[in-house]
């Protein structure tokens, strides 16, 4: 086997471009303004035809200087993390006509996964990856270095669920995705109803993370959990709910959106230790029924949405008291229990505390 170690600081594109001579996706040199023509990617034409399309330089949307136009755009060189997504997304969108699309290629840490695994021994791959993820992908979020792999000019990958929530927190429908050797190309278009920048600060790709969730009498409450998701993952919420619906026991089916540590964090509930801190500050009760996102809310029936709005979200749902499996046996878990508490308050709370810590340690009960 030919094994070439990737190198940590080399730019993502010249991979890309050395795969792309032998592939549809091409990089392409045509100029700014002009129709793509020649190495137009055949399947670009199933969403316009190719006398519709143009190319967009980097440059001129890091100068902001995209010239006016009613064509859709191809970006030419491959997004990478440093180029400012969020930035980029937004000044497209503000030139880019309602109707057309925006497409551009991004190695997504997927893509560089499936590179290492195809470069290494299985023998070897474990332990390389390991240092590929935490030089590229942990390093950079700690405060102490992130300056410094700024300075060193080390790539950071960035996910697929991570790119898909920076377009539609800055305005865009996604309408496809499509892997081409080494890259994945997203297809999109504005969404004209609704812009999550313009309200919403930008994602906090830390650690810690906060989360709006919806509190008693309605009031926006902040919870902080340790990330188990990738950054911007809370805007792919409703778009992976149309796609995939809900699996059992009311998590989203096939979550792509939550990290492989984040996997392993949650099963032990170390994710939400920082809950504690809600806990202390009195927006949350021990026991209670679990604080939700504003989508996940609007799933449920009005009149267990205004039963939800007198009562405040607690640490500990009943949903572990009774194991339900679907949204309806979620939502009469929740009613039986805020119905006993609104009689009976500190004498409910103890007996769901004793059947949740029961099924936690001794029937094994595990978060997902």
């Amino acid at each position: 086997m030919n094994i070439r170690p990737l190198a940590i600081t080399e730019a993502y594109s010249s991979d890309l471009n050395e795969t792309s001579n032998h592939a549809e996706a091409a990089v392409f040199s045509t100029p700014l303004s002009k129709a793509i023509v020649d190495n137009f990617p055949d399947f670009l034409s199933e969403f316009a035809k190719r006398e519709k399309w143009e190319y967009l330089q980097l440059d001129d949307v890091l100068k902001n200087t995209i010239p006016n136009s009613d064509k859709c755009f191809y970006l030419e060189q491959v997004l990478v993390k440093s180029a400012d997504p969020n930035t980029l997304f937004c000044r497209i969108r503000k030139t880019l006509s309602g109707d057309k699309y925006f497409a551009f290629k991004v190695v997504t840490a997927e893509n560089v996964k499936q590179q290492i695994r195809a470069n290494f021994p299985v023998a070897i791959f474990p332990a390389y990856y390991l240092y590929h993820f935490l030089l590229r992908r942990v390093f950079p979020k700690l405060k102490g270095l992130r300056k410094l792999s700024r300075l060193l000019s080390i790539p950071v990958d960035m996910s697929r669920a991570e790119i898909m929530g920076r377009l539609i927190y800055n305005g865009y429908k996604i309408v496809q995705m499509i892997d081409i050797p080494s890259a994945t190309v997203f297809i999109t278009t504005i969404d004209t109803e609704h812009n999550p920048s313009q309200t919403n600060p930008a994602s906090n790709e830390g650690f810690l993370f906060r989360m709006k969730r919806i509190g008693k009498g309605g009031k926006d409450i902040t919870i902080y959990k340790f990330r188990s998701m990738h950054p911007y993952a809370e805007y792919v919420q409703a778009y992976l709910h149309t796609k995939n619906g809900l699996a059992e026991g009311g998590k989203f089916k096939d979550d792509f959106r939550v990290s492989t540590g984040g996997r392993l964090i949650r099963k032990y509930w170390v994710d939400e230790l920082p809950m504690l801190y809600n806990l202390l500050k009195g927006d949350i009760k021990l026991v209670g029924v679990r604080p939700l996102s504003a989508h996940y809310f609007a799933l449920y029936p009005l009149s267990v949405q205004r039963l939800r709005l007198r009562h405040k979200p607690g640490l500990l749902p009943p949903f572990y008291a009774d194991l339900p499996k679907t949204l309806d046996e979620i939502l009469q878990s929740e009613v039986n229990y805020m119905n006993r508490y609104a009689k009976a308050p500190v004498w409910t709370d103890c007996v769901y505390l004793y059947r949740i810590l029961k099924n936690i340690i001794v029937h094994g009960a595990r978060s997902k």
